[in-house]
């Protein structure tokens, strides 16, 4: 229990290190390194899927700004823009946090579908190589989220509750100290899912199954820790973004499980 100790005893920095004018943040170096192992996961993959690494190097810089620029959009306009319409410039400074995975993943399987086209290679491999390593990197790049102070769950008395500065807590709680450490619970889960995903896409011979169960898998996850977290968040129809979109991913992943059999002669068939 020494990571719950260590979580539970002291107030992050966001700042790793800092050369007079120059600061580099956790949040950036988590998320770099989250990049890395997902990009490491996937070449295992793709390498076991007997596809040329060269197409996957030329392939994962343009995926990464493709990642990005939807992960901030998304952030900004679907969940923050209540703040940001307010704070125009700081749209940019996404040192400072601010990135939906959710933007992210619609952007890349965008971007995908189109490379895959170009490049005459299946669509629905090329997003089963990914989905262990997006798990991955995920469970990695959860962790910015602790040193910026965010997206953390509601009051607790646990042992393993993270305590968090006054002026990054909700009004609502200004007067608790610790809360659930929904970033954590979150990079367990995705840590947990990288390996089955792993392990079951092994055996899977249907072409995107894999990424479904991805889908299904990361979409419950977010969907429960959904009820814990307490930062603010647009609102439709009574219920949080996150909500709606956790859900979104469910139904897709679910879908295209039950419907490949014939989704598959439909696309033989299509002139």
């Amino acid at each position: 229990m020494w990571l719950a100790e260590l979580l539970h005893s002291q107030v992050p920095d966001s700042i790793m290190i800092e050369f007079g004018i120059i600061q580099v943040h956790w949040y950036g170096l988590l998320l770099v390194t989250g990049i890395v192992v997902g990009y490491w996961l996937t070449r295992s993959s793709w390498r076991r899927q007997g596809l040329p690494l060269k197409k996957l190097d030329e392939l994962i810089i343009w995926l990464v700004v493709a990642g990005l620029l939807g992960a901030r959009l998304l952030d900004v306009f679907i969940y923050e823009w209540w703040y940001f319409q307010k704070h125009l410039t700081e749209i940019f400074y996404i040192w400072q946090g601010g990135l939906a995975w959710h933007g992210s993943l619609l952007v890349g399987v965008i971007f995908l579908w189109w490379w895959s086209g170009r490049e005459k290679f299946s669509f629905w491999q090329m997003l089963d190589t990914f989905a262990p390593g997006l798990a991955l990197g995920q469970a990695v790049g959860r962790w910015g989220n602790y040193f910026n102070q965010e997206l953390f769950g509601v009051p607790t008395s646990l042992p393993w509750g993270i305590p968090v500065a006054e002026i990054n807590r909700p009004v609502e709680f200004i007067r608790a100290n610790y809360f659930h450490p929904t970033f954590l619970y979150e990079s367990i889960g995705l840590l947990l899912i990288a390996y089955l995903l792993w392990q079951v896409g092994k055996k899977i011979k249907i072409p995107g199954q894999t990424f479904a169960w991805y889908l299904v898998l990361t979409g419950l996850l977010r969907f429960v820790l959904e009820f814990l977290r307490v930062d603010e968040q647009n609102i439709f129809l009574g219920l949080r973004a996150g909500f709606w979109i956790s859900g979104l991913t469910i139904i897709l992943g679910l879908w295209y499980i039950h419907h490949q059999p014939n989704l598959k002669k439909v696309l033989k068939t299509a002139p």
